[in-house]
């Protein structure tokens, strides 16, 4: 890709509050689930739909949520505050340090299993997907086991998802792009949804005004992020990958390749254009590599490729014949053909220790895939330590 964010020097990410390097909204979602955590469990069962069963599923989603928050927030920042307290008032406010990773990515692991067991599989069909339920809990139990490389567990997840045949299974290849148009597409395991008839889809910022331009919205400008044509002849070699064809498109008014998985445009008047696909946290295929990865980790090659020709089968690219390290590569690009824009790649590069050229060995070695904490926080409480590469520097 092409954009301010490929030199990792954290310019032009943009998210609300002052931009990617705050982490105030997930503490924001992290108290929501504390409080439902704390509150919910002591209403009576007859006020909620299903009874005890509705009660404990909502319970089980306040868990998965938190448990995703605190997940991205490790991965992002390494070590951050802990705080399971539920806060009611300004008064409950306490100033925490840091925890290490290890203890957060225990609470990721205590708070999915959790709800994994409060939550069932029938909610993909109740809520369409756009809700968690228990494919999500597990797909998230897939990922931090695989970040903490324990890949064993890594495939009893996948593998749990996988063999929900009735649940979950992959799009055709003409259809791949079904699970970003479709919430409820049999390969989404869980979505965040964007539908303009719900009053969900965006007007303005957000990946898909950030990916796309004419002809696919009425913007004339280059977008924020686009494809380098290098890009694309490298990393899909087979120009009878049909993600070619589906992930990718052309503007001929600048002359650049653009990544359309996010081009369900609408329009509300003939100049304000409204986007309404899918934002997906976890697919089938995305567990199908990771159950590759976590094979070829363990050193059990052929089911390995087994797993991984599903995924390049469906794209039209033949089979991988690769072992070892070479297969362990295989992986890894597939990871990237297939979700790319999905917000995996710099994690995969993180976990496979794959770095982008800009990771040097001495930033590695400082953990320099760990963004910089806001100037805001370390302002506001001095228990916070800046992370180790961006001290003096940010």
């Amino acid at each position: 890709m092409q954009g301010p964010y490929v030199n990792g020097g954290l310019n032009a990410v943009y998210y609300r509050e002052g931009g990617a390097h705050t982490w105030t909204n997930w503490y924001k979602v992290i108290n929501v689930c504390n409080l439902v955590i704390d509150k919910v469990p002591t209403i009576a069962d007859a006020s909620f739909a299903g009874g005890a069963k509705g009660k404990n599923y909502i319970i089980g989603e306040a868990y998965f949520l938190r448990g995703l928050c605190y997940f991205y927030l490790a991965r992002v920042w390494g070590e951050v505050p802990l705080q399971n307290d539920a806060i009611y008032t300004a008064e409950q406010i306490k100033l925490l340090a840091q925890s290490p990773e290890e203890k957060i990515t225990d609470q990721v692991i205590s708070d999915a299993t959790k709800a994994s067991a409060l939550m069932t599989f029938e909610g993909t069909t109740q809520y369409q997907r756009a809700r968690a339920n228990k494919g999500a809990a597990l797909g998230l139990l897939a990922h931090v086991t695989a970040w903490r490389h324990d890949y064993a567990k890594t495939l009893v997840y996948t593998d749990s998802i996988i063999n929900r045949v009735d649940t979950y299974g992959l799009e055709t290849g003409e259809n791949i792009r079904m699970p970003f148009k479709n919430t409820n597409s049999k390969e989404n395991i869980f979505v965040i949804p964007s539908s303009n008839a719900k009053k969900e889809a965006y007007f303005y910022g957000g990946i898909g005004f950030q990916t796309l331009m004419e002809p696919y919205t009425n913007s004339f400008g280059k977008p924020l992020y686009y494809v380098n044509p290098d890009f694309l002849f490298n990393i899909y070699p087979n120009t009878a990958d049909i993600r070619l064809e589906k992930f990718y498109g052309y503007s001929s008014s600048a002359d650049i390749d653009l990544l359309i998985k996010y081009s369900d445009v609408g329009y509300k008047t003939p100049t304000e254009p409204y986007i309404e696909s899918n934002l997906i946290i976890y697919r089938l295929a995305d567990m199908y590599l990771l159950k590759a990865e976590a094979l070829n980790a363990l050193n059990r090659d052929p089911e390995s490729k087994t797993a991984l020709n599903v995924v390049r089968t469906r794209a039209n690219t033949g089979a991988s014949s690769a072992v070892g390290n070479l297969l362990k590569i295989d992986i890894m690009n597939e990871r990237v053909r297939e979700l790319a824009g999905e917000g995996q790649n710099f994690f995969d590069g993180v976990r496979m220790n794959r770095s982008p050229i800009w990771m040097t060995d001495a930033r590695k070695t400082l953990k320099g895939w760990r963004w910089p904490i806001a100037n805001s926080i370390l302002q506001n409480n001095n228990l916070i330590n800046q992370t180790e590469f961006w001290k003096g520097k940010y």
